[in-house]
């Protein structure tokens, strides 16, 4: 991956180039999709990937935190596993906990997959449709909110998604929204131990 890859095409492709602007220079090219993939026994969606390749790892807006697949540091493959395996750990059913109507499941290609927090201890997740031509993004909140609720599933691509959470909207359940006027807040963050964070700031948004 060269600097100056901007990401996806699309509507909302095109929306978030105007907020995130190029990637950093020097990022590398994803080649690790494929074993990520096989151990999920799913493709995950290309904005998806489209997005990881041309900024992660990264933190946007001082909060939420897009991981890569071929980095020492942030890995995504290392972050999905882990997190996989602490949210099979906790015994959804003794909490009264539901995702779509039953208990919840994570990985595999009919469970839900982490792939990206935030510093707030939020996850967000992919979920394929039972039909398995569309994705749908789940905020979930420790927390919960006012109703008790944990996962909040958003019917949207991840491109659209991402959009309507720099944008200020609440995209992780009641109460996430996060919003900072101005251009947005990007940190690249270290691909391999002795790196720094880079900060750096998107285009002027008209927000």
């Amino acid at each position: 991956m060269t600097g100056g890859r901007n990401v996806a095409g699309g509507e909302y492709g095109a929306r978030l180039a105007g907020v995130l602007g190029e990637g950093a220079p020097g990022r590398p090219e994803p080649r690790g999709w494929g074993g990520l993939e096989a151990s999920l026994g799913v493709e995950l969606p290309a904005d998806f990937k489209e997005i990881v390749a041309a900024y992660a790892p990264v933190q946007l807006n001082g909060h939420l935190i897009l991981w890569h697949p071929d980095t020492a540091q942030f890995n995504l493959a290392q972050r999905v596993e882990r997190n996989i395996r602490a949210f099979e750990a906790i015994d959804w059913r003794a909490l009264g906990v539901t995702f779509r109507g039953g208990i919840p499941r994570f990985g595999g290609p009919d469970g839900l997959i982490p792939v990206a927090g935030t510093d707030r201890g939020e996850t967000v997740f992919l979920h394929r449709a039972a039909d398995g031509a569309s994705w749908s993004v789940v905020g979930f909140s420790g927390d919960g909110d006012g109703d008790g609720e944990r996962f909040h599933e958003y019917e949207l691509d991840f491109a659209e998604w991402l959009h309507g959470y720099l944008a200020g909207e609440e995209r992780v359940g009641r109460g996430s929204a996060v919003f900072y006027p101005g251009p947005l807040l990007i940190e690249d963050l270290p691909r391999s131990p002795g790196e720094r964070v880079v900060k750096r700031f998107g285009p002027q948004r008209g927000m």
